[in-house]
């Protein structure tokens, strides 16, 4: 299943793979890529569509995801979170 999701100023179809890095200075939809040729890059989410996210229960972690991100990164300031899609179908996204 796959919703749309405006993010910036990019619409992107989120499906339940796609992950979010949270590295605590920035939200980055590490699966996904905008731009064209040799201008492309990473979609950045802002703060506050993260937080409404986070709020609506439409985004989530777990202590496994939490543990694959330290062991790519490692650090422990980073986390990813997944969408999810079934909620966010519900809600109309």
């Amino acid at each position: 299943m796959v919703v749309k999701l405006k993010v910036g100023r990019n619409i992107l179809d989120i499906d339940e793979n796609d992950l979010i890095l949270d590295n605590g200075a920035c939200y980055q939809i590490i699966t996904k890529e905008v731009g064209y040729a040799f201008d492309k890059s990473i979609p950045i989410m802002s703060k506050k569509l993260f937080n409404d996210l986070k709020k609506c229960e439409l985004i989530f972690t777990s202590e496994g995801l939490r543990q694959a991100a330290i062991n790519k990164y490692g650090n422990h300031v980073v986390a990813f979170w997944k969408f999810n899609v079934n909620q966010m179908h519900k809600m109309g996204y």
